[in-house]
Order: C-alpha cells, then structure tokens, then sequence
C-alpha cells in the first residue's frame, strides 16, 4: 500500500462519508483519513486533483484496502485490454503488434500498475474518443474526452482543438459533459466547494504548484523554467537566474506559443473530408502530442497514454519514418534517472516528438498568420508575466523573512512558540515529525506514528501534540527532560488540535467536533457539537480562563470566545471562511485565517476597537498564525511559490 493508490481509495471513501471537499486538499486532515482507513505508514494528499478524479474509485470504497488493491489491478489488466482491443479495431494494426507497441512503454505500464494509478484507465477512454471521432460519432467522441477533463485537467485545450476544426458536435460533446459533471460534483460537494477547487486548486495546478514544483522528475518546461528563474529558500536556493519575472513571460511564452501554432496549423484541415481520413486520425494523434508538451508536470505513469498517437500515426507509414517514430517513443517512454533527470531529458524528447510528427502539419503555416499570432502570443504573455509579477512582489517570500529555513523541506507548519523556542509541524521520515528550532538549535523529533499541531507554555516545558498511531488521534505529552511521550490520561480516542494555556495548567482540544478542557484529571465538555457546526482551532486567552476556536463547516467558519467554564459564546468574527485563531500574549490582538478570491490570508482583529486588517497577500494560502511571546510579530505559514497546501514558515512584524 506504500504507493498512490491509497489517495484515490482514501478519497471515495471520504466521499462517500460526504466529508467537505476543501478537507481533501488539506494534507493533515487527509493523512488522518488514510490512517484511520486501516493504511498506516504511507503519507499522503489529495491536492491537487479534481472534484471527481476519486470517481473510478467509488466502487472500491467498501473493500479493505489490500483488497481493493488486488481489485484495481484486476480491473486494469482488462482496460488495458480494452484499449489494446478497440486501437486495434480502429487501424486494422493488428492485436499482437498493439500489444507489443503497449509493452515498448514497460516504465509507465509498470508504474501504473505498481502505484495504482488511473492513467490506464485514462487510455481506455482515449482510445474509445479516438475511435468515435473518426467513426463519425463525434458528439460521443467529445463527451469522452469532457470525461477526461473531469478525471484529468490535461483534456482542456480540445475544446480549442474542435472549434478550430469546425467540429461542432464534438465541441458541444465535451463542453456538454463538462457542465453535467460539474453538476454532479456540486451535488456531491456543494457548490462553494466545487468553486473553492475551480478558484484555488486547479489554478495552482495548472500553473504547475504541485508537491515540490522545482523537481526535475517532474519534467517539464514548466519546472525547468522555474528551476531556472525563480528562487526559494528550501527548495530552490540557487537558480541559474533570480529573475522571477522572466520566469512568468517564458512560461507564458512557451504555453501560448505551442498551443496558438499547433492550432493555427490544425486550422488548415477543416472538415472537408468523411471522418475518419488520416488526416483527422494525425490531427488528433498529434494535438495529445501537444498536450503533453503543455502539461505542467508529467510523471512516469503518464506517457502510457501516447500509444494511442502512436498507433495512430503508423497506420499507413512509411518504415524509415515508423522507425524513427518508435526510437522517440521508446527514449521519451524510458525513465529518468538521478544522474540524467537534472538536464530534463523528457522535455527535449518531447519536443523533439511533437516536431517529428507535426512537420506535415508546421510546415504549412503561411507567414502571415504566424506573425500576427506570435505578436498577439508576445502582448499576452507579457501582460500575464506583469499580473503574475504584481502579486508575486506583495507575496511573503518578497516582504516577509522565513521564521526557518530548512533545505529540501517540503512541508514546514502548525508553529508553536514560548520564551525560548519554536516548535512546528514538519515532513521527514517518511511520516509527519516535530522539529524544533531555537537556542538549542534545530533537532527533529520523530514519534512511532504521525505528529501534528504542537502546542508550548508560553514560559516553555512540555511539548503537548497529536499523535496518529494505531488507527486513533490521540493527544501526547513530551518531555524532553526524560525523553519520554505518554498519552494524557483522559483525552478520547480521535482527539485532535490540542492547545495548552499559557501557564500550562489548562489543556484544550477537539474530540468528534466537540471543544473539550483537560485540567489536571477533570475533563469538561465546553462547546458540544450542534447546529453551529464542528469546533477547530481551539487557542487560550492570556488570562487562561477564555478560549477563541473556529465553529462551522469548512468553507463556512466562524470565530467565536468562550470562558473555560463553559456558557455563552460570543462571535467575533462572523461571514466567510475565518478559522485558526491565535491571541496575542498581551491581550490586545487576535490573528486567523479567511479564505476566498483564490487563497487564504491573515487577518489581525484588534480586540478593543474591533478593526481589521489584513497582513498577507498572494494567490495562495496563509495560514496558522502564532504569535511570538512579545506580540510584535506573527509567525505563519505560507505555500506561494511553493506546492499548494505545502508551506514554509514566515515571520511578520506587526507594525501598530
């Protein structure tokens, strides 16, 4: 189970629990999901995949996870063939030289097997809107591939793709099923959710924002010109070039560039002939060519879904040409290694593949046309590069100094500070840790099992956190004294988000959506689940003796006090999504967390007077604020220029 498969599995089964989608996307809440699935000791998230992308996984939802394990790949042996089936019906290229051209591709066979990904899946309807759109079915053909978009983002630019081929029934296909599933996914999810992933995830994805974006195993021109341009402390120290806004108009440049020129000379084929000539099985052939030239971010698992232009373009070919076409395939296909990756060898394969098969098509693009696109392809890249650049310059890494930086670290959050140190979430081992990083120095804290949001007395001492072991959240207590993690007698199973009071007396948490204190043996229930919704994010008041957490699904939260001892809440911050408070130690301020207009933000809430203000900025998501002990800054989290929902840490000083 120590692969991919369990995010898909994991995922439908929190579908089917009609758990919120935003959840998805956040990766603590999702590992507590695959552990509490029975998968112990495999990390794992969700972000950035579509609403529906869990879909073909829905059947699996009832079965242990070995066993819908065994499952899928019983049901991939019979997609592959199926595609194998129906790419040779439609050429006539025979069912055993299919086979062996599916088998040239061993590396993405494997990998999907293996990590039990979808992509075969993803050929089988690719061949089937392959084998519609030139039987003359194009309606059928286009829905298809508006079902790949929905699983997959990388099916988008076929809708530019009939509408310059004047293939009206195709581009009313796809487009019609697009809307029909997106129905489906807000009546599944809601429809806030459903815009939460349109307005944050799937931008982020599409600009290539995905686990660590700077990876050269993830070859493409997207992160090459991103390793290149652009600097980040953890992951991307040294670029070639510090020049970020170079980075934006390339970018651009590359992605407008392919897609104008390979549609303008797709253009010059209209439909003038029956469906199905070669030249409508070489156009389509060669525009999934193109789309993977475009993708943000390719994988192992990916290339599988070549062999249908593959099959495509050697009907009728010429040996010498066929020849030279299988080399790039079979170069393109193998996988990279840590010697060879740096030098992104996929992308120039690519590159070289779409030529190769596109000549017949570049060639006869008259100068005009390309003029005239290449000086509208300039303007709107550079008008993009100046947007991108606007909210880079307002983003942390521009106006803020990292709390700590830690090289390679994909994931750094959830800080906790006292007089003398700071503690936070991190990933490393495999597995969610704590590390620590102050006088002593920066040390790792590894537990058997996964650790989240630490909490500290403000004068320091024991470190209380969330351990996710043995299928259960359960609230710990560390001392480093001793060295020793014993669970607190009294906290429930599940028990998650622990926050201890200032003096170290009082300990707050939340079990099953309930706010729950822990004073010494008594446990008190301080605010029930009910109409309001789930509590989350519980923090103490200075004095100790009033609590502020969050109250309400995700997507809908409100910020709410209430005394220790339990009463009346009071909302301090009401409309929105606002969650993860934190007072200031001297009283006079409260931080949190709004989401909307694409990411999240910090907010300071002055608790005498009431105003607000707003203290991050960026397209992409602020969050857990946590004050240092002399209320004059706030240590944060942030995933700008980073993989989405994957942040470093950041200190703002707060000006009065």
């Amino acid at each position: 189970m120590s692969t991919d498969f369990p995010n898909h599995y994991v995922a439908a089964i929190a579908t089917l629990h009609r758990q919120p989608l935003r959840r998805f996307y956040d990766w603590e809440w999702f590992q507590r999901q695959i552990h509490y699935a029975g998968i112990e000791r495999q990390l794992g998230g969700y972000a950035p995949y579509t609403p529906l992308t869990m879909l073909p996984y829905l059947p699996l939802a009832g079965l242990k996870p070995q066993r819908a394990k065994q499952v899928w790949l019983v049901a991939e042996v019979i997609f592959l063939a199926a595609a194998i089936l129906v790419l040779s019906s439609l050429t006539g290229f025979g069912l055993l030289k299919t086979l062996v051209l599916a088998l040239l591709a061993h590396a993405a066979l494997s990998t999907n097997f293996l990590l039990g990904h979808y992509y075969i899946f993803l050929l089988l309807l690719l061949a089937c809107a392959a084998w519609c759109l030139l039987k003359g079915r194009e309606a059928a053909g286009g829905a298809l591939l508006g079902l790949i978009f929905a699983l997959k983002l990388y099916a988008a630019p076929f809708v530019f793709y009939f509408a310059v081929r004047r293939q009206w029934k195709a581009f009313w296909g796809m487009t019609g099923m697009v809307a029909a599933l997106t129905l489906v996914a807000a009546a599944m999810f809601g429809w806030n959710d459903v815009w939460y992933f349109v307005t944050n995830m799937m931008v982020r994805g599409a600009n290539g924002e995905v686990v660590d974006p700077y990876n050269a195993g993830l070859a493409s021109m997207t992160v090459l010109l991103r390793r290149i341009f652009v600097p980040e402390a953890e992951l991307n120290p040294h670029p070639l070039l510090n020049a970020p806004a170079a980075f934006f108009f390339f970018r651009a440049l590359y992605l407008l560039g392919i897609l104008a020129f390979a549609l303008l000379a797709l253009a010059k084929h209209t439909a003038t002939e029956a469906p199905g000539n070669t030249d409508d099985a070489h156009s389509f052939a060669w525009f999934v060519i193109v789309l993977f030239a475009l993708s943000p971010v390719t994988g192992s698992a990916h290339f599988i879904l070549l062999l249908v232009s593959i099959v495509l373009f050697l009907r009728g070919a010429s040996v010498r040409w066929s020849a030279g076409l299988i080399v790039l395939y079979v170069l393109v296909e193998l996988p990279m290694r840590p010697w060879n990756e740096w030098l992104f060898p996929k992308v120039w394969l690519l590159l070289a593949l779409l030529l190769y098969t596109g000549w017949t098509f570049l060639r006869r693009l008259r100068i005009g046309p390309v003029m005239a696109a290449s000086g509208i392809v300039v303007a709107l890249s550079a008008g993009d590069a100046y947007r991108q650049w606007v909210f880079y310059r307002m983003e942390p890494q521009m106006v803020n100094r990292h709390a700590v930086v830690e090289p390679g670290a994909l994931f750094s959050s959830a800080a906790a500070l006292s007089s003398d140190a700071m503690i936070y979430e991190s990933i490393a081992q495999d597995r969610f840790v704590l590390r620590s990083a102050g006088r002593a120095g920066a040390r790792t804290f590894g537990f058997e099992g996964y650790a989240f949001h630490p909490s500290l007395p403000l004068a320091g001492g024991p470190v209380y956190f969330e351990l996710l072991a043995g299928g259960h959240s359960q609230i710990s207590e560390y001392r480093e004294s001793t060295k020793s993690v014993a669970p607190l007698v009294g906290a429930d199973p599940d028990a998650i988000e622990p926050a201890i009071s200032p003096d170290g007396t009082k300990l707050a948490f939340v079990s099953r959506g309930s706010l729950i204190t822990l004073e010494g043996s008594v446990r008190s229930m301080v605010v029930g689940g009910d109409a309001a919704g789930e509590v989350s994010g519980p923090a103490f008041f200075p004095d100790g003796l009033h609590l502020v957490f969050s109250q309400g699904q995700a997507g809908r939260r409100d910020i709410r006090s209430v005394a220790v001892s339990g009463g009346d809440r009071n909302t301090l911050i009401e409309g929105g999504d606002c969650f993860e408070p934190a007072v200031a130690p001297d009283g006079t301020s409260l931080a949190f967390s709004c989401s909307g207009g694409g990411g999240s933000q910090i907010w300071l809430l002055d608790l005498k007077s009431g105003g607000r203000r707003v203290i991050t900025h960026g397209a992409c998501n602020n969050t857990y604020p946590a004050w240092d002990p002399d209320s004059r800054s706030v240590v944060f989290s942030s995933d700008c220029n980073r993989g989405v929902e994957l942040p470093a840490l950041y200190r703002a000083t707060i000006l009065p």
